[in-house]
C-alpha cells in the first residue's frame, strides 16, 4: 500500500471557483462594511447622547454590512475560508494547503479518497474525481463526493458501499469486489474492486482498481456450445424485455433469424412479466407455464425457468425453455461469454464436455454442478464418460446405446446407489469433442410407477366393487332361504346341522365381501358422531378376548378429547383388524407382548414432524396402536397395504386386513401412518378429524346409547304393510315369504319405477318401504326423491345394497332413512323391520 501524505495540485479548486490567491468585490465590500460598523459603534460609545447623527449613521452602516454579508453567503464564499464551515471543510482546508503532503496522492493512477474520522471527504486525486466527473457525482462543490455517491446511479453496488463504509467507519480494512456497473458513456460494463485502508490521524484512504477480465479463449468457445447445440431453448434478456441472446433450439422453435432484434412480449402470448419478475426476497428459480408465439402465427406450449445467477449485477435473465428441440439448424453466432457461464454454471440439467465424439471411448473433460450432483460426484475430469453408467447388461451394449444417443434420446441408468434413470443426449462439436446432456428422469419414472399402480389398484377396486354387488345378491337369497329351512327343521333333526353348516360359511363369505367393498372404499357409511374414549372403552372386552391370556393390553385415555363423525361399525372393524395383526406378530413361542391403544389430541404440524405426509391442515383425534412385535421390514413397508399382500404363512391370512382398514379410513376422510422397527414393534397411527356436533346430533348420540342399554326383543313377529322393491326375482321372493310368515303384508316390486307407481297407487298406505339401492331403469335414491309426501305418507325408509355408489353416502345424511348392507339374515332383517314399525 503506498503511503499517502497530501494531495496533489488539482485539489486546489474547480476551475472557475472561487481559490485561496484573491477576494472578489463582494468579499471587500463586506469587510469595508464590517469596518465601518465597527468604527460607528465606537463613536456612539465614547460621544454618547451628544451624536445624533451618528446613531443614524450606525444603523445604516449595520444594515449595509448585513446586506452585503448575506450576498456573500449566497454566492458561497463563506465556506471558503472556513466560516460557518461544513462538516470537515476546515480540516480539508488545512490539508490542501499542505501542497506538498499530498503529491503521492495524486500521482496514483488509481483513483483515491481520503476521508476524516467522521467519513467526510477531504481530499481526492486526480482520477477519482475523473470518476466522480464521468458518473455526475462531482457537483458544484470544492470537495470531493464520497465513494457512495459516486456510484449512487446503480442501486446494486449500494450493499457493496454500506460494508465499506462500516468497515471505514469501524476503522477497519476491508476489500470488495464490486458488480460490473456502467461508467459515463461507456458501451461496456466496468468492475472494480474498492479498498478502504484506516490511516493516521483517524483518516480512511479508499481506493478503486479496475478489474479486467480476460477471455477464456477455447473455454469460452466450447461453453458456448453448450448453450447453441442444447436441446433445451434458452435466452437472456434485460430487464426491460430486450433479448440480447438466443439460442438455436429456440430460433428454429420460433423459426426466427439469428441476430433480430427481439423483446420478451415479441415471443410471448402471455406477460413478460411472467418470467422477468425477480423475487429478491427468495432470489430462487422463478418456474412458469408459458405459450410461445413462432413466426408463421403457431402458438407452442412449454415451460419456463428463470434464474438470475448470484454476482451478476446487469439485472439480466436468463430463461430455459423447456419443449421437445427438434431444430438441427446451423450455428451462426457463438455465445456470449458471461452467458456461456451462466448457462453452464446454472444449467438444472447436467453437461459435459468429452474429448472425442464417440462417447463409448471419450473421456469427460469438464462437467458441470448438476451432472456432478446426479452422478454422485463420479463426473470427474478425466473419468471415461460410459464409467458413469450402468453396464450390467455388458459393456457392449452400454457402449452401442451411447452411440445411439448420437441419433436420438436414450434413457439410461446412473452407476449410483441407488441407481438413478436418465436421458442421454449426445451432439458433436466442431472441433472434433463432443457435448453430452444428462437429464435425471428418476422422480418422473417414480411418478409414472406410482401412477400406474395407482390405476391398477383403481381397477382392481372397481372389479371388487361389482363383484361385490352381484356376490352380495347372490349370499343374502342363500342366507334366507338357508333362514327359512332352519326355521323348519329344528334342533334335533337331521337336516340340523348341514344347515347350521352353511349358514356359517355363508356368513364367513360375507365377512369377506365387506372387506373387498372395504378396500375397494365403495361401502356405504352410516356416519354418526362418536366419543372414541367411549368408544375404545366399548371395544375393550373384544380386543382383550383376541389377545389372549399372553399379551397384555393396556389403554391409554386422553383427557377432554372432540368428538369425530364416522361409521362406528367399521372403525371397529379397523381396530379388530390391527388388533389381529399385533397379536400375529407378537406370536412366537409363547412369549409374552404388550399392545398398547392411545387416544389423544394432535394436529397436522405434529403429524408432519413425525414424518407422516401428507395431511391437511386442523386439529385431528389421534388413535395409536403399538405393540412390542418382530416388526415390519423395510422391504416390506411399501407393500403392506396392497390388497392380498401377507407377511403370514400360508393359510393364516387373507392379505386384506389392512388394506381394508386403509380404504375405511380414507372413506372416513382420515389418515393412517405407521412406523416399524425391526425387533421393536410397530405403531400405527390413524388421524380423525374433529368433528363439533349440533345440539340434535348429541340428542340423537344420548339416544341410541340408551337404546342400546335395552334388551333387544326376541319376538320377530308384526303387523304392518311393506312395500319390498328389488330387481333379483329369487331374492326378492325369499325376502318376502320370510317377511310374510313374521306377519307382515308385502307388496313385491320388481324395480324403482314400478315402486313408484304402486306409492302413486296407494298413497300414504304402507308402514315400511324397503328397497334396493341399485337398480335398472331407476335406482332406490331415484324412486325416494321422486314420490311426494303425500304418496310416502307416515312410512318408514330401509334400503338394502350389496354395493352403493359413493352419492349413496348423501341420501344417508339429506333423509331420514336406515340403511343395511347385504347380505343379511332373517333374524336381523325381522327384527330392524319391527324396530322400524314400531318407531
Amino acid at each position: 500500500m503506498t503511503e499517502i501524505t497530501s494531495p496533489g495540485p488539482e485539489a486546489d479548486g474547480r476551475a472557475g471557483g472561487h481559490g485561496r490567491h484573491g477576494f472578489d468585490a463582494p468579499r471587500l465590500l463586506f469587510w469595508a462594511a464590517l469596518m465601518l460598523g465597527v468604527a460607528s459603534v465606537g463613536v456612539v460609545v465614547a460621544a454618547g447622547e451628544s451624536v445624533g447623527r451618528a446613531g443614524a449613521l450606525l444603523l445604516i452602516s449595520m444594515a449595509a454590512a448585513g446586506m452585503v454579508f448575506i450576498v456573500w453567503l449566497l454566492r458561497g464564499n463563506g465556506k471558503s475560508v472556513g466560516l460557518f464551515p461544513g462538516k470537515g471543510v476546515a480540516e480539508a482546508a488545512a490539508l490542501q494547503g499542505a501542497r506538498g503532503e499530498h503529491a503521492l496522492l495524486d500521482a496514483l493512477e488509481e483513483p483515491a479518497l481520503i476521508t476524516d474520522r467522521a467519513g467526510a471527504p477531504l481530499v481526492a486525486n486526480a482520477a477519482y474525481k475523473a470518476l466522480a466527473e464521468a458518473t455526475g457525482a462531482l457537483g458544484e462543490s470544492e470537495r470531493p463526493p464520497l465513494m457512495d455517491r459516486v456510484f449512487g446511479h446503480d442501486p446494486v453496488l449500494n450493499p457493496a458501499m454500506f460494508r465499506l463504509s462500516r468497515a471505514a467507519s469501524g476503522r477497519q480494512p476491508r476489500r470488495e469486489t464490486l458488480p460490473p456497473t456502467r461508467i459515463g458513456a461507456r458501451a461496456d460494463l466496468v468492475r472494480f474492486e474498492a479498498q478502504v485502508t484506516p490511516a493516521s490521524n483517524g483518516r480512511v484512504l479508499w481506493r478503486l482498481r479496475e478489474v479486467v477480465e480476460e477471455a477464456t479463449g477455447t473455454d469460452v468457445d466450447a461453453r458456448a456450445l453448450f448453450i447453441e447445440d442444447s436441446p433445451i431453448g434458452f435466452f437472456a434478456a434485460k430487464p426491460d424485455g430486450a433479448i440480447v441472446y438466443m439460442n438455436r433450439a429456440l430460433r428454429a422453435a420460433l423459426g426466427v433469424e439469428d441476430g433480430e432484434i427481439l423483446k420478451v412480449r415479441d415471443i410471448l402470448k402471455e406477460d413478460a412479466g411472467r418470467v422477468l419478475r425477480r423475487d429478491r426476497k427468495s432470489d430462487e428459480a422463478q418456474r412458469a407455464p408459458v405459450t410461445l408465439k413462432t413466426r408463421d402465427g403457431r402458438e407452442v406450449r412449454a415451460s419456463a425457468m428463470s434464474i438470475w445467477p448470484a454476482g451478476d449485477a446487469d439485472g439480466a435473465t436468463r430463461t430455459f425453455i423447456f419443449f421437445d428441440a427438434t431444430a438441427t439448424q446451423e450455428v451462426r453466432a457463438p455465445a456470449a461469454a458471461g452467458a456461456v457461464d451462466s448457462f453452464f454454471a446454472n444449467a438444472p440439467f447436467g453437461a459435459a464436455l468429452l474429448d472425442g465424439s464417440d462417447p463409448a471411448l471419450s473421456a469427460v473433460l469438464d462437467s458441470n454442478a448438476a451432472l456432478m450432483d446426479i452422478a454422485q460426484g463420479r463426473a470427474a475430469p478425466g473419468v471415461a464418460f460410459k464409467d458413469l453408467f450402468d453396464a450390467s447388461e455388458g459393456p457392449l451394449v452400454l457402449a452401442q446405446r451411447l452411440r445411439q444417443a448420437s441419433r436420438e434420446p436414450v434413457e439410461l441408468q446412473l452407476a449410483t446407489t441407488p441407481p438413478t434413470s436418465a436421458h442421454v443426449y449426445l451432439a458433436p462439436a466442431d472441433d472434433g469433442r463432443g457435448l453430452a446432456y444428462v437429464i435425471n428422469v428418476t422422480e418422473q419414472r417414480e411418478l409414472e410407477q406410482r401412477l400406474s399402480q395407482a390405476e391398477k389398484m383403481r381397477e382392481i377396486g372397481m372389479l371388487a366393487g361389482g363383484v361385490a354387488h352381484d356376490f352380495n345378491n347372490l349370499l343374502m337369497a342363500m342366507m334366507q332361504n338357508c333362514d327359512y329351512l332352519l326355521s323348519r327343521h329344528p334342533v334335533g333333526d337331521p337336516d340340523y346341522m348341514d344347515l347350521c353348516e352353511i349358514n356359517h360359511h355363508a356368513l364367513r363369505a360375507k365377512e369377506l365381501s365387506e372387506r373387498l367393498r372395504a378396500y375397494a372404499r365403495q361401502q356405504t357409511f352410516k356416519r354418526e358422531v362418536i366419543e372414541v374414549s367411549g368408544f375404545v372403552a366399548h371395544m375393550h372386552d373384544l380386543v382383550r378376548r383376541l389377545l389372549g391370556e399372553t399379551i397384555q393390553f393396556e389403554v391409554k385415555h386422553g383427557r377432554d378429547l372432540p368428538f369425530i363423525k364416522a361409521d362406528k361399525s367399521q372403525l371397529e372393524r379397523v381396530l379388530v383388524n390391527l388388533a389381529t395383526n399385533a397379536r400375529d406378530a407378537m406370536f412366537d413361542g409363547g412369549k409374552r407382548g404388550k399392545l398398547t391403544i392411545t387416544t389423544s389430541m394432535s394436529t397436522a404440524e405434529e403429524a408432519r414432524a413425525l414424518g407422516h405426509n401428507p395431511l391437511n391442515d386442523g386439529n385431528y383425534v389421534l388413535l395409536e396402536v403399538s405393540d412390542t412385535g418382530h416388526g415390519i421390514k423395510p422391504e416390506d413397508q411399501a407393500r403392506i397395504f396392497r390388497p392380498f399382500f401377507s407377511t403370514k404363512e400360508a393359510g393364516l391370512g387373507t392379505g386384506l386386513g389392512l388394506a381394508t382398514s386403509y380404504g375405511i379410513i380414507k372413506q372416513s376422510e382420515g389418515f393412517i401412518f405407521f412406523d416399524s422397527v425391526v425387533g421393536r414393534g410397530t405403531t400405527f397411527r390413524i388421524y380423525l378429524p374433529v368433528y363439533e356436533p349440533t345440539a340434535e346430533e348429541l340428542e340423537d348420540m344420548a339416544r341410541r346409547e340408551r337404546d342400546s342399554a335395552r334388551r333387544a326383543p326376541m319376538d320377530l313377529s308384526g303387523r304392518g304393510r311393506i312395500l319390498l322393491v328389488e330387481d333379483e326375482d329369487k331374492l326378492r321372493s325369499s325376502i318376502a315369504r320370510n317377511l310374510v310368515k313374521c306377519g307382515y303384508e308385502i307388496d313385491e316390486a320388481e324395480d324403482g319405477e314400478d315402486g313408484l307407481a304402486k306409492l302413486e297407487a296407494n298413497p300414504g298406505g304402507y308402514d315400511l318401504v324397503i328397497s334396493d339401492v341399485t337398480m335398472p331403469f331407476m335406482t332406490g335414491p331415484e324412486m325416494l326423491k321422486a314420490a311426494t309426501n303425500e304418496m310416502i305418507g307416515g312410512a318408514k325408509i330401509l334400503f338394502l345394497s350389496g354395493y352403493a355408489p359413493e352419492s349413496f353416502g348423501k341420501v344417508l345424511d339429506d333423509y331420514e332413512v336406515s340403511y343395511m348392507a347385504k347380505p343379511v339374515g332373517v333374524q336381523q332383517l325381522a327384527q330392524r323391520v319391527k324396530e322400524l314399525i314400531a318407531a
